[in-house]
């Protein structure tokens, strides 16, 4: 029931790093070419897949829903697998609630009594993230052995949101097929995000090197 893909597994991950010339302005004997070139552009992009999370059953106190056990006594409670996880969403975004739904909440439902549930461990994963750092930096010579280094840093440049984890923990079970997607629970929080990582961070420096 709880084998499954480590909880820090990343299938795919790509890290590029470059540094790039500008290619103007380039005679740095002239006031021109001082100024305006020597420029250079420096980067860190990265894609990685989103880790796994399981789906977790909870009656709301603490207890395991499905085999009646206490939550330090023994393995956690996943939910019921009753539809396809992937299938179409019954809405986009919730009132009141904080980001998109992810997820097909009606895939899952209570667990079958006094059993742990059938999704087992570790079945979905965060959604994947392109992140991309930049800086642009110059140096401004004032003697052949002394300059200042100029700095302009931005970490996550174009502001893409990415997630970093999902509310994986079902506290409503409604309609006929005892489902997290029935109408009455889909104002809950489940399998929209619930953590992001860093939004656009800029900041500039200056150092002098001899």
């Amino acid at each position: 029931m709880t084998r499954a893909n480590s909880n820090f597994d990343q299938r795919h991950i790509l890290n590029l790093g470059y540094v790039l010339d500008a290619p103007f302005f380039t005679n740095t004997k002239t006031l021109t070419g001082k100024v305006l070139g020597g420029w250079h552009l420096s980067g860190l992009t990265t894609f990685q897949t989103g880790n796994p999370f399981s789906i977790i059953a909870n009656n709301g106190n603490n207890l395991l829903t499905g085999a009646g056990v206490g939550n330090g006594t023994g393995t956690t409670a996943f939910a019921d697998v009753i539809g396809d996880p992937h299938g179409s969403l019954p809405l986009t975004n919730a009132a009141g609630i904080i980001g998109p739904l992810l997820y097909n909440p009606g895939a899952f439902g209570a667990p079958t009594g006094l059993t742990f549930g059938n999704a087992g461990r570790n079945i979905l994963n965060v959604p994947s993230r392109w992140n991309w750092d930049m800086g642009l930096f110059k140096n401004f010579f004032v003697t052949e052995k002394a300059n200042f280094e100029f700095r302009a840093e931005a970490f996550n440049v174009f502001n893409h949101t990415q997630f970093s984890s999902v509310n994986n923990s079902i506290s409503c079970y409604g309609g006929t097929n005892n489902s997290a997607g029935d109408a009455s629970c889909l104002a809950q929080s489940f399998l929209h995000p619930n953590g992001a990582h860093n939004p656009r961070i800029l900041q500039l420096g200056m150092k002098f090197i001899f």
